[in-house]
């Protein structure tokens, strides 16, 4: 039976919280000081329009617009330099690759910078599929998005998903996936309770005794 893994990837594969964290300031400083402190604490994972909003708070909510556009023009720009992948990253693609187990992206990172950096690291021929959240004209939450990468490749819908955040294990259990979930990334301060782990990992090369 072939095996298959549905990658989240910021905060599982690749750790961008440096760049992301430097963007959110800068932006949060020029558009709302006030707002600062939900800059520096904000948990990394979400869209970016659903983040801006969370730093924003109620009385900027029509700053939003052009938060969003200040962080992509700054963040696009920076990403590579900013970006590391987590150790083993590529020995363990390289493995799963070499054991014939399928492999896809799903991230609410958007198209540009994801592929930008997948193409940097030089990880494209390892996934079988890659969608984020604005791949398509719709935006997708993470749910959709890997409902629609099952229905387009069956072998995934009785596969893995790794990620990091309460929202990967929610999509998840959604869409009947075991998760894994990289205790290494950005959610480790969320309330877990309600999501179904099947194993947690400090690190990458542990996947390959799991699969």
């Amino acid at each position: 039976m072939t095996r298959a893994i549905i990658f989240d990837f910021d905060g599982t594969l690749v750790n961008s919280e440096t760049a992301i964290y430097q963007c959110f300031q800068h932006i949060t400083h020029e558009l709302a000081p006030d707002r600062i402190d939900y800059a520096n604490e904000v948990l990394i994972g979400p869209p970016l329009e659903e983040t801006a909003k969370e730093i924003l708070g109620e009385d900027k909510l029509h700053l939003t617009e052009i938060f969003v556009k200040k962080f992509i023009h700054l963040h696009d720009d920076e990403v590579i330099l900013h970006t590391k992948p987590y150790p083993h990253a590529l020995d363990v693609l390289k493995k799963l690759h070499e054991k014939n187990i399928l492999m896809a992206i799903a991230t609410n990172k958007r198209e540009v910078p994801t592929i930008k950096l997948i193409d940097h690291f030089h990880w494209r021929s390892y996934f079988k599929v890659i969608e984020c959240s604005d791949s398509k004209s719709i935006k997708r939450n993470k749910n959709l998005m890997i409902k629609e990468i099952g229905q387009e490749y069956p072998v995934f819908k009785n596969g893995f998903l790794i990620g990091d955040t309460v929202n990967d294990g929610k999509a998840a259990s959604e869409n009947n996936l075991k998760f894994i979930k990289a205790i290494y990334g950005y959610g480790q301060n969320q309330n877990w309770s309600d999501v179904n782990i099947f194993k947690e990992i400090n690190d990458l090369n542990e996947i390959i005794k799991i699969i």
